[in-house]
């Protein structure tokens, strides 16, 4: 089966459930056919009756007429919106499939895919299957039944020269195939330099504070409208093979027009062939004609809502994160046990963590630190599964985290950020945010007292019900920080991960919050994630990690006296941060 076929039968089950209003739409369309064959066909007795004068005939014919008109124009507004609204209520289905998708994609995917050509199939894609199932289809459906059944009326008004008529559809259909595969190649190709151009045009919008600051205006230019200028290219070579169809196949259709209209007049000259039934079927040939110069125009668009349609199912199609887990853990103790856990990312000449062993018992607080690219944050990915190790296992109260549903799984895990992320919605919305939706508004502000963000939401404009903007872009950095801290409180989860939650804040706002933060971690299993020591010396015990191994760990005065690579660490920060005499 051609990939053509499998993709309309595939498209053909999301029109299954709307079958009413596409068969509305055929209804209609065969009514639009009907109409432009009984106008070619009406000619006839029209030509007859000035020919031989009929006062009755003089009324109904043109009657007749407006009624053929009305007739059409109902079923144009039957097909038109009937395919339109099926069309839109597919793309919806489409849309709807690949949103569910997107929540369900593992993070590996995410890490290989641009943000801007996701969206791009979201909008551009959409967009271009939806003018395929609407207007591209409409015409084409209508267009072939008009074909058929003009083809009908030339058979009976002349089966011989007809017969002359098909020689036009090898070579017809010579063309339509060669030029669908072009136009598919091309489309494709402009669905792919679309993404990327979305994707840098959102990384200049998100980062315009650093393209000005560091005068990168010349370079985001540069990338940018090279971007544009390849889609350009993609677009015009598009254009090129569209415009070309569509001249060649009238060509090829006019010159066997021409053919027959010279064989009908030969017939007429010896009269075999009267005024009325030549004027008829020269008629119904013109409508035969322009048909198929409409048929020509609307392949680009088909192939182009083809190459949207495989853009969009390819999305649909990949695998979403594995959740093979049948255990559900109501209440948690809390002990985290990592036995013999290596982990290599996709891609990647070495392993981020190499046989790292390591237990974390209830309520116990573990910081991690280390050089950059030690495994810290590698680590702390693998506990809500955001990655998968690549060999040994991790067990949570005894089970392997494999054992448990993701959700589940995730239900026990807090995580607060050094890149908090905000919704544009309320402040409550935010702290309140997901699964905790239903909190009560005391309960918010409880969560909110507790990371000192209540005095500072109080004060804005419309307290806790105030928008906070594209990810808290109407915040200051530290108040984002609260909030995020706020949420996770809110969420009172056994396990804290902590991944430099208080490097936002200000000198009294982190004391503040740090203060919240040690009564929040009591009684709680906590993996702080610190590259500023100072932050760390009160937990109970430090992990120090170093190319992805577990090389020093104990209390922050048991590392000091080791005089190891803590000790060395801690060293040169606070030399670093010492005052200079003067």
């Amino acid at each position: 089966m051609s990939p053509s076929l499998v993709l309309y039968r595939r498209l053909l089950n999301y029109v299954r459930p709307y079958w009413w209003a596409f068969a509305l739409a055929v209804i209609g369309m065969v009514i639009v056919a009907a109409g432009d064959t009984l106008m070619a066909y009406m000619v006839m007795p029209i030509v007859q009756k000035l020919q031989n004068p009929d006062p009755a005939m003089t009324v109904q014919l043109p009657l007749a007429v407006v009624a053929v008109f009305l007739l059409r124009g109902l079923g144009s507004f039957m097909s038109e919106y009937g395919m339109a609204w099926t069309g839109h209520r597919v793309v919806f289905d489409l849309r709807r499939e690949m949103i569910d998708r997107l929540l369900s994609l593992p993070t590996p995917y995410y890490d290989a895919q641009s943000s801007g050509r996701l969206i791009s199939k979201f909008t551009f894609d959409a967009y271009q299957l939806a003018a395929a199932t609407s207007s591209a289809i409409t015409t084409a459906v209508r267009s072939a039944l008009t074909i058929a059944g003009t083809l009908g009326l030339l058979f009976w008004l002349n089966w011989q020269l007809t017969l002359v008529s098909i020689v036009i559809m090898p070579p017809v259909a010579i063309v339509i195939r060669y030029f669908s595969r072009r136009l598919r190649r091309v489309a494709r190709d402009v669905q792919q330099r679309t993404g990327s151009m979305s994707h840098v045009l959102e990384e200049i919008v998100g980062a315009q504070r650093v393209v000005k600051i560091f005068g990168g205006q010349a370079y985001e230019r540069a990338r940018a409208v090279a971007g544009a200028n390849r889609l350009r290219q993609s677009m015009s070579k598009q254009s090129s093979a569209s415009a070309a169809s569509s001249p060649f196949l009238q060509f090829v259709g006019a010159c066997a027009v021409g053919l027959i209209v010279y064989l009908a007049l030969k017939q007429s000259e010896s009269g075999g062939f009267d005024a009325a039934r030549f004027t008829s079927y020269v008629i119904a040939l013109l409508t035969l004609l322009d048909r198929l110069r409409s048929m020509s125009g609307v392949n680009a668009n088909i192939q182009r809502g083809l190459a949207a349609a495989e853009s969009i199912f390819g999305l649909i199609d990949e695998r979403p994160e594995a959740d093979h887990g049948t255990v559900e853990i109501a209440r948690l103790r809390g002990e985290l046990k990592f036995e013999h856990v290596s982990s290599r990312y996709a891609g990647a000449d070495k392993d981020a963590l190499q046989d790292v062993s390591l237990t974390i018992a209830p309520g116990e607080s573990v910081a991690l630190v280390g050089p950059s690219g030690g495994g810290k944050t590698t680590l702390v990915n693998l506990i809500p599964r955001f990655y998968q190790p690549s060999a040994g296992r991790i067990l949570l109260d005894g089970h392997n985290i494999d054992e448990l549903t993701l959700a589940n799984l995730r239900s026990h895990l807090a995580l607060v950020s050094q890149d908090v992320t905000l919704f544009n919605d309320s402040v409550a919305a935010n702290i309140a945010y997901g699964a905790m939706a239903g909190a009560s508004r005391g309960a918010i502000e409880k969560a909110a007292l507790a990371a000192h963000a209540l005095d500072f939401i109080r004060a804005l404009p419309d307290g806790f019900e105030t928008l906070v903007g594209e990810n808290g872009l109407r915040l200051s950095g530290g108040q984002r920080q609260r909030l995020a801290i706020a949420r996770a409180i809110l969420k009172n989860a056994p396990i804290l991960i902590l991944d430099e939650a208080t490097s936002a804040l200000d000198s009294e706002s982190e004391r503040y919050v740090q203060a919240a933060m040690d009564a929040l971690m009591q009684g709680r299993t906590t993996i702080v994630i610190a590259h500023r020591l100072s932050t760390i010396e009160r937990v109970d015990r430090i992990v120090v990690l170093d190319a992805g191994r577990v090389v020093e760990q104990g209390t922050h005065a048991e590392l000091l006296s080791r005089g190891g690579l803590y000790a060395k660490l801690h060293r040169i920060q606070f030399s670093a941060a010492a005052p200079v005499a003067g």
